[in-house]
């Protein structure tokens, strides 16, 4: 029961970190079609995000800097994941091909001596 909790307590923060990603992201289309430079549109996108994300949490009821931090948090450990993920299967790519070319290396230099 308590992993079911946990489960949806972490949905609905990182839905809400989602809608203002999309949001931001709105945000800094608009300011590059605008001709501003990449700080301003970086600081309208960041500000656009934390602005949403808390006007979801207040209208879910909550405090709105506990959501900001807490889609965030859940954001950034989504991210994390991804990342680690990633690179495992990087690290695995890697390894099979130096096992099969370790294979072939002494496939061939067998035969380079007979």
């Amino acid at each position: 029961m308590t992993k079911v909790r946990t489960i949806t307590d972490h949905l609905e923060p990182l839905l809400m970190a989602l809608g203002g990603l999309v949001a931001g992201r709105l945000a800094l289309g608009l300011a590059a079609e605008h001709g501003t430079s990449p700080l301003w549109q970086a600081a309208t996108a960041v500000l656009v995000y934390t602005l949403t994300v808390a006007l979801l949490g207040r209208a879910g009821g909550d405090d709105p800097h506990q959501t900001v931090t807490e889609a965030t948090r859940i954001l950034a450990f989504v991210l994390l994941a991804a990342l680690a993920g990633a690179l495992q299967l990087l690290c695995t790519t890697v390894q099979f091909l130096a096992l099969l070319g370790g294979g072939l290396a002494a496939l061939a230099s067998t035969r380079a001596t007979t």
